[in-house]
């Protein structure tokens, strides 16, 4: 597929970030966000067209940016999403559902897609502070309705079920984050142990 940023060192660095993803809901909506970002650096919230990454919305969370406070609030939630949480999180702040523990750390993830502003794409434990952690992969991409400054951050969770070779479920020790920055196409990673 073409996108806007194809000619260019960030749309290089996209596909290579796409080629990492296991599943195809993260995919799809990487794939829409590319599609209605066009040559932009970053979207607006109002672009975005649900009907066209409709497998993927119940993986789906929507969080509007408040500068003012720092803090990130749950616009609407996926039902995979709530049932994890074990309630809507709409109109929730992520501080409210996220454990103290690792508050910061899940902060400063999201506030480095707000600030360079960036794509991020995360692989390995996930929910490591609950006692059911899963395998999986996240994504979450910044919205701007001025196109520079970011309001919204759109994302998306997915399970990997695998096994480890006695056949247990198979929980990697660590999240290794990949930021491509969207002014400059920087790829930037980290591995984080859980």
């Amino acid at each position: 597929m073409s996108y806007g940023d194809s000619s260019s060192l960030i749309g290089t660095e996209l596909d290579a970030l796409s080629g990492r993803m296991r599943t195809e809901s993260l995919k799809v909506l990487l794939d829409h966000w590319r599609v209605i970002k066009g040559p932009l650096l970053m979207p607006s919230r109002r672009q975005i067209d649900p009907v066209e990454f409709g497998a993927a919305l119940p993986r789906i969370w929507l969080c509007d940016y408040e500068q003012d406070s720092d803090r990130f609030r749950y616009r609407l939630t996926g039902e995979r999403v709530a049932k994890r949480f074990g309630h809507q999180l709409s109109r929730r702040y992520l501080d409210d559902n996220t454990n103290p523990d690792y508050y910061p750390r899940v902060h400063r993830y999201y506030r480095n897609v707000v600030d360079l502003p960036a794509a991020l794409y995360i692989y390995g434990r996930l929910y490591a502070e609950t006692s059911n952690p899963i395998h999986g992969e996240r994504l979450l991409l910044p919205l701007s309705d001025d196109g520079r400054t970011v309001q919204n951050v759109i994302g998306a969770t997915a399970e990997i079920v695998s096994t480890d070779s006695d056949g247990e479920r198979f929980l990697p020790e660590y999240q290794k984050h990949t930021y491509v920055a969207l002014e400059t196409g920087a790829v930037i990673e980290e591995s984080l142990p859980v």
